[in-house]
């Protein structure tokens, strides 16, 4: 008799997944049933970045292979959660960029294999069945498909988009939001800064209050600071700055800042009892995270501090995708005459289309060669939504404005 594999897992396999829509929609052999030549397809799909990475982060590396020792001792087991010198340099590099709370320490922090796996593990750490998991309405599409393999957890939804005036209204819902956490007294609350898909960045007034809410009942807020180095104005909330305490937690992630999709690294900052967790839990699971990005983050971490060039770098790279962002908000404006957010950092813009979204982006593709990513995954609010990714097309702006323009000219024909 064949086995079968667990309830959850065929649950989720059966789930209708954003992420693998847009896997899909992004994938050559769907351009080719479609009639697409793939050169000429242009996307706005891919979560990622597309600037050069630190030329001393390259040295850095370069640096261990060119050293027998060094290069010997990277291919060793790290600790379960990390390097104790990896740790201290990324206290190093939270204090010097943002003025990290001086209560920061390396005990305070567990190394992973990136961000992904350190939210899961943290939902697993945090979450027992009949808990509540608490997001904004959008929020990142990957979050919900990583509750579904909790069993009896109910995941709840705070809306902070006007559907009707396509404004994001965060502001205007602070004691709404309170209040909905008193009420419904939520495990965990994840939050996410700059926010995946808006790419807004809630306010320092919004933050506190869903703090000192989270205090009241017993519950972790939770900020995934995936694109928290990408962000322009000029000025960091004040919370980018906060230590860990027993009700705060943050995940960070070299993946976008840095260029390292490909060489990930994450970390978390938590009071002990949750680094504590996570080392049983990764113990169980990864075993350790990998030590060449350790010692490379390590070596670039300490040279660039010193030279004083890391602050100049993520400075001028934030430039360059609000460079982007200016582009595909007037791009938009321009060719497609639909609202759209204003990104203040990160990598998107969501707009209203009024057009269920799934449906929508097949067509789209299918007649313009131009991939939007569906907003039906990021929440109730984008089903009639797109996400536009202008990331990848950071140094290809010109790319931005002849893809909107064709699909511009798509939509007016109706």
């Amino acid at each position: 008799m064949k086995p079968t594999i667990s309830k959850s897992v065929s649950t989720f396999k059966c789930t209708k997944s954003p992420v693998r829509e847009i896997m899909d929609l992004a994938n050559p052999q769907f351009f080719k049933k479609a009639g697409l030549d793939p050169a000429e397809v242009i996307s706005f799909s891919g979560g990622w970045v597309n600037h050069e990475a630190p030329a001393q982060l390259r040295e850095a590396y370069a640096g261990i292979i060119r050293d027998d020792k060094r290069f010997h001792f990277s291919g060793g087991y790290s600790p379960t959660i990390g390097m104790p010198e990896c740790k201290s340099a990324i206290v190093n590099f939270e204090q010097h960029l943002f003025g990290a709370d001086m209560k920061l320490a390396p005990e305070n922090i567990a190394i992973g294999c990136n961000s992904t796996q350190l939210t899961f593990n943290l939902m697993h750490i945090m979450l027992s069945p009949g808990d509540k998991l608490l997001m904004l309405d959008p929020s990142y599409c990957n979050y919900p498909s990583q509750v579904t393999s909790l069993d009896g957890v109910k995941l709840l939804r705070f809306p902070v988009l006007d559907v009707a005036s396509w404004r994001y209204v965060a502001d205007e819902k602070i004691e709404a939001f309170a209040k909905f956490i008193r009420a419904e007294k939520p495990k965990f609350i994840l939050l996410c800064a700059p926010d995946n898909p808006t790419s807004q960045i809630p306010s320092d007034a919004f933050v506190k209050a869903a703090l000192a809410a989270a205090q009241e009942v017993g519950a972790f807020l939770v900020i995934d600071f995936a694109y928290k180095e990408l962000v322009w104005g000029g000025k960091f909330p004040e919370y980018f700055s906060w230590g860990p305490t027993d009700n705060f937690v943050s995940i960070h992630s070299n993946s976008k800042w840095c260029r390292g999709l490909g060489r990930r690294l994450g970390w978390v900052e938590g009071p002990v009892e949750i680094i504590e967790a996570l080392e049983a839990v990764q113990g169980s699971s990864i075993l350790c995270p990998d030590s060449l990005h350790q010692m490379a983050l390590v070596d670039y971490v300490k040279s660039a501090i010193a030279s004083d060039s890391i602050k100049p770098y993520v400075r001028a790279t934030a430039k360059l995708y609000e460079a982007a962002a200016r582009r595909t908000v007037a791009a938009t404006a321009e060719h497609l005459q639909l609202p759209c957010l204003e990104p203040q950092g990160g990598l998107y813009t969501v707009v209203r289309t009024g057009k269920e979204s799934s449906a929508f982006t097949r067509r789209l593709l299918e007649k313009t060669g131009v991939i939007f990513v569906p907003g039906w995954g990021f929440g109730e609010t984008l089903k009639n939504a797109v996400r536009l990714s202008y990331g990848p097309l950071v140094h290809h702006l010109d790319k931005i404005d002849a893809a909107l323009q064709r699909v511009g000219k798509f939509l007016r024909k109706g």
